[in-house]
């Protein structure tokens, strides 16, 4: 388990990887990886592929707190 900060500099709580089990995971924002951000933002966590973990993605979010809530409530398979 992980601790990430958003960009308001918010601190989550975030847990492994439940497909490859690597503690790599974080915040991610729409417009930090879109050039073309739809409104309003949009936040995702991502198992991060940068960070040697496998790229899974929560899904995407209009809050922080929502994404990882349902990042961190996935089934480990």
């Amino acid at each position: 388990m992980k601790y990430e900060k958003d960009k308001d500099g918010n601190v989550y709580q975030i847990q492994r990887c439940p497909f490859c089990g690597m503690d790599v995971a974080e915040i991610w924002t729409q417009s930090e990886r879109d050039e073309s951000p739809i409104d309003p933002e949009m936040y995702a966590i991502v198992c991060s592929k940068f960070k040697k973990g496998c790229g899974a993605l929560s899904g995407w979010f209009n809050s922080p707190q929502k994404a990882v809530s349902r990042w961190n409530t996935r089934v480990v398979i």
